[in-house]
């Protein structure tokens, strides 16, 4: 599978500091597996890296899952609490969107 990143989540990932990348649960990703491999690719460059599934985790929303990871670990700062990781996610996924797949956290090898 392929996914998309911004530059900075991208770079992140690439030196490991990112180990969980977020996404909305939807029929794309549910499909995901332990042990498959995901093909990130960098929006601003085209650069290309390829990560295994470690573990994947489903919540019924983003709240739940920031409320277990957030951190470096899914590239935001230490200091950004639940709630502003909440808002932050919904200028990337709808309110109606999180309610119908819900969350999942891909954590990365």
């Amino acid at each position: 599978m392929n996914m998309h990143l911004n530059h900075e989540p991208f770079l992140s990932i690439k030196s490991g500091i990112k180990k969980v990348e977020i996404r909305l649960n939807d029929e794309k990703r549910s499909k995901l597996r332990v042990g498959e491999k995901i093909e990130f690719t960098d929006l601003e460059t085209g650069e290309k890296i390829t990560k295994s599934i470690l573990n994947l985790e489903r919540f019924s929303t983003f709240k739940k899952l920031f409320e277990k990871y957030s951190g470096t670990i899914v590239g935001s700062s230490e200091e950004e609490s639940v709630e502003e990781l909440d808002k932050e996610n919904q200028k990337i996924y709808s309110r109606d969107r999180e309610m119908k797949y819900g969350a999942l956290a891909i954590i990365l090898k």
